[in-house]
């Protein structure tokens, strides 16, 4: 896979990731934005750590919530 693509597939998985956020926990898409790119669980998966991009969309949404109200 080219850098390229990796670039878009990681751009459309956090993409996803927000939507799923903002769906589950009902806020708005700019919320959902912030809670994710402020979360460590978004700075794993840009790393590429433990294959998380190889999760559930609603699961790593589930995650970063999790961190953001401080369940973790």
């Amino acid at each position: 896979m080219t850098e390229e693509c990796k670039l878009v597939y990681r751009g459309e998985k956090c993409a996803d990731i927000i939507n799923s956020i903002s769906e589950l926990y009902g806020v708005t898409l700019q919320e959902a934005t912030d809670i994710y790119y402020e979360s460590q669980t978004s700075d794993l998966i840009e790393e590429g750590v433990a294959d998380l991009h190889c999760r559930s969309n609603k699961y790593l949404a589930t995650l970063v919530w999790e961190e953001h109200s401080g369940s973790r």
